[in-house]
C-alpha cells in the first residue's frame, strides 16, 4: 500500500507540471476583451510620425510669386532729350514698367529736377496713370524757383511692397529757355526837386518793384511821350492801360538796373511849364528775351481844351 501511495503522488506531480507548462505557453486575452476579438485584425490607425504632422509655413505651401521678386523700371515719355522748354509750366511724363515673376501695383512716379547751384528738388508727383498707362504731372518751374538755363530731370518709380526704382531711364537734359516775367507791384515816388537853372529843375524819383530771382539779367526803365489812346472820348484817362501796344521807337531809356536790383533812383529833367515825364514803362530782360512792359505811371490823355505853355 505504501508503494501504491507513493506512485499516485508522483503521477499527480507530473500532471501539475504539465498544466503549468500549458498555461505558460497559451496566449492570454486582455482583460475585458471578447474572445471573438482575439483573432480579428486591429482597425485602429497607427499614430502618425511627428515629422509628418509638423506645421508648414503658409508661404511655403504655394508656388505663387511674391512682390519681392519684382524689379521696377520705367521709360521717359516727356520731355524729349535736349528739348527746349519755352513756357513756365511743363508736363513731365513716364511709363513705369516691372519685370520678374512677382506682382505689384504701381503707386506713384516722382519727377525731380536739378540745375546749376542747386541740389535735386521734386518737381511734381504723378499718382495715377492715364488711359494709355502713362503717368504724368504738370510742373510750374517759375513757382518752383527753377531759373532759366540748363535743367536736368529724372524720375523714380514706386510700387507696393517693392524697393523704389531710382532714375530707371537715366536723366533727361533740357534747356529752360524762357524770358523773365514782367516786373510786378511797381511803386513810383517823388523824392525831391533840385533847381539847376532859373527855368529848369532836376526831379528825383524812386522806383521799386517785385520780380522772381535769377530770371532777369537786367531791368530797363523807359519814358515815352506817346499817348496811343489819345482821343476826345478818352480825355482824362490813362494813355496806357494793360494791353496797349508800345511803339519801341518812341521809348527813351532812363535807367538800366542789374538783375538783382529791386529798386532804382531816377533823375528827370523838367521845367516849371510842364510835367517831368510822360509815361514810365519798364521790362525785364535775359538771354532768352524780354518781358512784356509794366506800366509804372501813365500820363493822362490830354483834353483838347487844355492850355499847354
Amino acid at each position: 500500500m505504501k508503494v501504491l501511495a507513493i506512485a499516485m503522488l508522483g503521477a499527480l506531480a507530473v500532471l501539475a507540471v504539465v498544466a503549468v507548462w500549458v498555461a505558460a505557453t497559451s496566449p492570454s486575452p486582455s482583460p475585458g476583451v471578447a474572445d471573438a476579438d482575439l483573432t480579428a485584425p486591429s482597425m485602429a490607425a497607427a499614430p502618425a510620425s511627428p515629422s509628418l504632422v509638423a506645421s508648414t509655413p503658409a508661404d511655403a505651401e504655394t508656388d505663387a510669386p511674391t512682390s519681392a521678386s519684382v524689379v521696377l523700371g520705367g521709360i521717359w515719355i516727356m520731355p524729349s532729350a535736349g528739348a527746349k522748354l519755352t513756357s513756365y509750366a511743363t508736363t513731365l511724363s513716364a511709363r513705369p514698367t516691372s519685370s520678374g515673376s512677382g506682382v505689384t501695383t504701381f503707386t506713384k512716379v516722382v519727377f525731380s529736377g536739378a540745375w546749376a547751384g542747386a541740389g535735386k528738388s521734386v518737381m511734381c508727383k504723378a499718382t495715377r496713370p492715364d488711359q494709355s498707362g502713362v503717368w504724368q504731372c504738370r510742373a510750374d518751374l517759375l513757382a518752383l524757383g527753377v531759373p532759366p538755363g540748363k535743367v536736368t530731370f529724372s524720375f523714380d518709380v514706386y510700387g507696393e511692397g517693392v524697393p523704389a526704382s531710382r532714375s530707371p531711364d537715366g536723366p533727361r537734359h533740357v534747356t529752360y529757355a524762357v524770358p523773365p516775367p514782367k516786373p510786378t507791384d511797381p511803386r513810383w515816388r517823388h523824392l525831391r526837386d533840385i533847381a539847376t537853372t532859373t527855368e529848369a529843375v532836376a526831379v528825383i524819383y524812386r522806383l521799386r518793384w517785385s520780380a522772381p530771382s535769377s530770371y532777369a539779367d537786367d531791368f530797363l526803365i523807359y519814358n515815352t511821350w506817346e499817348c496811343p489812346r489819345e482821343s476826345r472820348k478818352n480825355a482824362g484817362t490813362p494813355c496806357f492801360v494793360p494791353g496797349t501796344p508800345v511803339d519801341a521807337s518812341q521809348l527813351d531809356l532812363l535807367k538800366r538796373a542789374p538783375g538783382r536790383a529791386r529798386s532804382a533812383e531816377l533823375r528827370l529833367s523838367g521845367s516849371e511849364c510842364g510835367p517831368t515825364y510822360g509815361t514810365i514803362l519798364m521790362r525785364a530782360r535775359n538771354g532768352f528775351g524780354a518781358s512784356a512792359f509794366t506800366i509804372v505811371a501813365s500820363a493822362l490823355v490830354p483834353d483838347p481844351r487844355d492850355i499847354i505853355c
